[in-house]
């Protein structure tokens, strides 16, 4: 009688630590399930989540690495510099073949002070300067003085990026990210109703892996790895 008390006693242990594995289990599926969510909820940036910040000297030597070109832009009035990125947002110029400076001039024809995006990117790879980065944008309604907004040459509900777009983009995207508290990254439709950037663009592949990037990024290499390296 005793040795089957005992028999049960064990065969009720061993269901009670299954059982506690199995909701231990459960419990961290859906921490690494919802991390995103959960980051975007309280705000967590992606650099402070991964230890990542990087001093002045070694962000700009990250930049020079991206030869980003700048353009003497004549502004239509002062910019203000109330911006404070938290977001990164994707956009496309909705057109083949418009320059930075085209843009420009058709954002000031809105009545804007020019060009509304922070960075602009051709379909050759070239990143393009657009309004500083601490200046309000206007790209994005009710999002401009919390982002960094980057254009895509392209109209992306027929096209899709070419391969040198997107290593600039995931470049620039993890640069911005270590040099700000980003915690969240969205294409336009995201924030307002909206078709851009187009159905083909990879908002969420392109966000995974910019915060895979900043994940696995070397400090002491300080080298931003190309996707396709």
């Amino acid at each position: 009688m005793a040795k089957k008390k005992r028999n049960l006693l064990v065969k009720d242990k061993i269901w009670l630590y299954l059982f506690i594995a199995m909701i231990i289990t459960c419990v961290t599926c859906s921490i690494t399930y919802f991390k995103y969510d959960i980051m975007n909820f309280y705000k967590v940036s992606y650099r402070n989540i991964y230890g990542k910040k990087l001093d002045e000297k070694k962000l700009n030597e990250i930049r020079d690495e991206l030869n980003i070109k700048e353009i003497d832009y004549n502004w239509d009035g002062e910019l203000e510099y109330i911006n404070n990125p938290r977001k990164i947002i994707y956009h496309h110029s909705a057109n083949n073949g418009w320059t930075s400076e085209n843009i420009h001039e058709a954002h000031k024809n809105k009545g804007w002070n020019g060009i509304g995006y922070h960075y602009y990117i051709r379909k050759d790879g070239v990143i393009y300067k657009g309004r500083p980065e601490k200046a309000e944008g206007a790209h994005t309604k009710g999002q401009n003085k919390e982002s960094i907004g980057i254009c895509l040459e392209g109209n992306f509900e027929e096209d899709r990026l070419t391969l040198e777009q997107v290593e600039s983009l995931y470049e620039l995207s993890v640069y911005i990210s270590l040099k700000y508290d980003i915690y969240k990254i969205i294409g336009h439709k995201d924030a307002w109703n909206t078709l851009c950037p187009g159905e083909n663009f990879p908002i969420e592949s392109m966000a995974r892996k910019v915060i895979k990037g900043i994940k696995e990024f070397n400090i002491e290499e300080n080298r931003i790895t190309p996707l396709l390296e």
